[in-house]
């Protein structure tokens, strides 16, 4: 996999939500990218976060009581 694919949208997810990001090694091979949101994140952050997590192979959110956090997976990229 090109990894710059994966820090490409690392770093768009970390500009539109405001927030740090965190890349992990899938065990079965590629990437995810997480990030906590902040609980006052805009109309208009929250349509960036959208238009990032859409590039994702698979994505998600998870929410408790006291936080939010979305997630991104990329799967390799079989070499041609």
């Amino acid at each position: 996999m090109r990894t710059t694919r994966v820090f490409d949208l690392a770093n768009r997810l970390a500009v539109a939500a405001g927030t740090r990001v965190r890349i992990r090694r899938r065990p079965g091979g590629g990437y995810r990218v997480e990030a906590a949101l902040p609980g006052d994140l805009t109309e208009q952050a929250q349509q960036a976060v959208l238009a990032v997590l859409a590039r994702a192979d698979r994505y998600g959110h998870h929410r408790t009581a006291t936080a939010q956090r979305v997630w991104a997976e990329l799967d390799e990229e079989s070499a041609p």
